[in-house]
C-alpha cells in the first residue's frame, strides 16, 4: 500500500460543478510541425509534400452520412484525426512539490498549473471545465479546499484550513462542493456551496466516510463515498445529496475506496486492495455485476472516467514509480501508460475537453495514440471518411512512387442510397490499406498480382467502411477510362454491376473471382453475393 492510501482513506472527496457559476470555452490544439503545409480536411490534418499540386475530391453520394473525399495529387507524410478530447489534470512530483499539472488524452500538451512550496493535490474539473478545486496543504499545517481558474490563477480557500480536509467534488450544477473533514475528530462527508458559505454535515456515522463524488445526474442527486460505518474494512456507499439514505453497494472482505461515477451516472468505479494488489473495479451505480477493469499485481488506484465512458484514467507503478495510465472500459481492455516521468504522478481527473490529436493515419512507426502504428508511414493518395462525430475510416490507395503523377478518383452515380461508389484509377494500383483500428494492423486488398489501373470501391454510407472492391481487367479499363469501368442497375433488392473485372474482393479482402467476372450482385449492405 502506497503511503497516501492511508491520507486518502481517511479523507472526503468534494465534487462541484460550475454550470450556473460561471463561464468559458475549451482550447484548441495546434497542428503539428510544418504548420505552412499542414491541411485541414474536415476533422483531418493532412501534410502533403507539396500543397500546390495536392487535392481533395469529395466522393460521397448527396443522401451519404458519412462525408468520403479522395487526397491525391502529392505524397503525404502525415494525416491524423482531431477530435474533442479530455484533458488530464493530476498531481505530480515532477518538480521537487507536489503541483498540479495537465495534459492531452495522450500525454502532449504538457502544462504545470500550479508552482509553490506547498503540496497540492487531488485536482477535479469542473463540469464546465473553467475551474479547478483541489487540496492544498502547506508545510506545519492542515490541508485545506482551494478552488482556482484552470490556469492557476484567482486562488480562493474554500474551506478554513484548521481541520483535514481533502477529496473535492464538484456538484453537477457547479455551485457545490463535497469534501471530507475531521470536524469533531471524526472523517465526515460534508457539502459547503462553491464560495465555502453553508458547511453541512452529510453523514455523521461512527467511522471514517471519506472519497465522495457527486453523481453527474442533476435529476436523481446522489453522492457515493467510502465508509468504515459498519466495523470492518473501508466499503462503498451511496447516499441522497443531502445525506439521506446512505446504502452499502460492496459487501466483500477487502478495503474498498476512492469511487468515481461514469458520465451517465449508470456505473462506478473503485479501488479494491485484493491479494493481487490494488486493482480498478466496475459495477452498476446498483451494486450489481461488480468485476475487476484491471489485473495487474501493481497498484492501480484512483479511477477517473473519461467524459465519453470508454476510458478509466489511473495511477500505477507498475513500471517502478507512479505515472498516469488509461485504459478502455471495453474490450480489448487495452491500457496506456501517458506519463512518463521518473517522479510520481498520480490522482488523475479528466474534462476540460479540447481539440486534440485522435489518431495518426499515416506517420512514423509508433506515432499514433497510445505508441501504436499508423496505417502507413506515408502515402500518394487516399479516401477518408468522417461525419458530424468525427473520423469513420481511412483508406490508402498504394501506388509506386513513378505512377504518384497518374492517379484520378471519381464518384460514380447509381450506387444506391446506403453505398457511395468511387472510381481510382492509376498507371497500376498495387493495394489498398483500411484502418482496423489503433493497435491492429490494417486489411489489405493486394492488387499487385492483377496489375490493375482501376478499381471500383463501394463504401457504406454509414460507417464510412469500404465493402466491396472491384478490380478492372487491366486491357478493360484504358478504353473504359471516361466511362469509369462499369455500369450499375438494380434488381429487385440487389445492385448490379456490369464491366470487365479480375476480382471481386469483399470487405474481407477475399477474392471472390478469380478467375473474373463480368457481373456482379451486391446486397443493400454492398457485399458481392453473386459473381458472374
Amino acid at each position: 500500500m502506497s503511503a497516501h492510501h492511508g491520507l486518502l482513506l481517511a479523507a472526503a472527496v468534494a465534487l462541484a460543478s460550475i454550470v450556473g457559476c460561471s463561464g468559458g470555452g475549451p482550447a484548441t490544439a495546434p497542428p503539428p510541425a510544418d504548420q505552412a503545409q499542414t491541411l485541414a480536411v474536415g476533422p483531418m490534418l493532412v501534410r502533403p509534400a507539396s500543397t500546390a499540386g495536392f487535392a481533395t475530391t469529395t466522393l460521397s453520394n448527396p443522401n451519404s452520412v458519412c462525408t468520403i473525399v479522395g487526397l491525391h495529387g502529392a505524397q503525404i507524410s502525415y494525416m491524423a484525426s482531431q477530435a474533442v478530447l479530455d484533458r488530464i489534470i493530476f498531481a505530480s512530483e515532477r518538480d521537487g512539490y507536489r503541483d498540479i499539472w495537465a495534459c492531452n488524452l495522450d500525454g502532449s500538451g504538457l502544462t504545470q498549473i500550479t508552482n509553490n512550496t506547498a503540496s497540492e493535490y487531488e485536482p477535479k474539473w469542473s463540469p464546465d471545465a473553467t475551474h479547478i478545486a483541489c487540496v492544498r496543504q502547506w508545510s506545519g499545517q492542515d490541508p485545506e479546499i482551494m478552488t482556482m481558474n484552470v490556469d492557476g490563477t484567482n486562488v480562493h480557500a474554500r474551506t478554513s484550513g484548521i481541520d483535514h480536509e481533502g477529496s473535492p467534488t464538484w456538484s453537477p450544477d457547479g455551485c457545490a462542493i463535497a469534501y471530507h473533514s475531521n470536524v469533531g475528530a471524526n472523517f465526515d462527508i460534508w457539502r459547503m456551496y462553491y464560495d465555502g458559505s453553508g458547511a453541512t454535515n452529510l453523514t455523521g456515522a461512527v467511522g471514517v466516510d471519506a472519497y465522495p463524488y457527486w453523481s453527474p445526474v442533476i435529476s436523481n442527486q446522489k453522492i457515493v463515498f467510502t465508509s468504515t460505518r459498519d466495523g470492518g474494512m473501508a466499503e462503498v456507499y451511496v447516499m441522497n445529496a443531502d445525506g439521506a439514505s446512505p446504502t452499502r453497494l460492496t459487501t466483500d472482505s477487502f478495503a474498498d475506496y476512492s469511487p468515481a461515477w461514469n458520465p451517465g451516472g449508470a456505473m462506478i468505479a473503485w479501488n479494491s486492495i485484493r491479494a493481487s494488489g490494488s486493482e480498478v473495479m466496475v459495477m452498476q451505480s446498483t451494486g450489481i455485476q461488480q468485476r475487476p477493469i484491471t489485473n495487474d499485481p501493481d497498484e492501480d488506484q484512483r479511477p477517473a472516467w473519461s467524459s465519453d465512458g470508454r476510458y478509466l484514467a489511473f495511477d500505477s507503478d507498475r513500471t517502478g514509480n507512479l505515472d498516469i495510465w488509461l485504459q478502455e472500459t471495453e474490450a480489448p481492455f487495452r491500457a496506456y501508460r501517458i506519463t512518463t516521468h521518473a517522479d510520481d504522478d498520480m490522482m488523475p481527473h479528466l474534462g476540460n475537453p479540447a481539440l486534440q490529436v485522435e489518431r495518426v493515419l499515416i506517420g512514423p512507426g509508433g506515432s499514433d495514440w497510445g505508441g501504436y502504428d499508423p496505417v502507413w508511414s506515408s502515402a500518394y493518395a487516399g479516401i477518408v471518411a468522417f461525419d458530424g462525430h468525427g473520423y469513420r475510416n481511412f483508406v490508402r490507395i498504394g501506388v509506386r512512387s513513378a505512377d504518384a503523377g497518374s492517379i484520378d478518383m471519381a464518384a460514380l452515380p447509381g450506387a444506391g442510397w446506403d453505398l457511395s461508389c468511387v472510381v481510382v484509377e492509376a498507371a497500376e494500383i498495387v493495394n489498398l490499406r483500411e484502418d482496423a483500428g489503433r493497435g491492429s494492423p490494417p486489411a489489405v486488398w493486394d492488387l499487385d498480382p492483377l496489375n490493375a489501373g482501376s478499381v471500383v470501391l463501394y463504401f457504406d454510407t454509414g460507417s464510412g467502411k469500404l465493402v466491396s472492391a472491384l478490380a478492372v481487367r487491366d486491357v478493360a479499363w484504358p478504353a473504359e477510362r471516361g466511362a469509369r469501368a462499369c455500369t450499375h442497375g438494380v434488381e429487385g433488392d440487389r445492385l448490379v454491376v456490369t464491366g470487365d473485372f479480375s476480382a471481386v474482393f469483399d470487405a474481407h479482402g477475399r477474392n471472390l473471382a478469380p478467375g473474373g467476372a463480368t457481373r456482379v450482385a451486391l446486397d443493400a449492405d454492398g457485399d458481392a453475393i453473386t459473381v458472374q
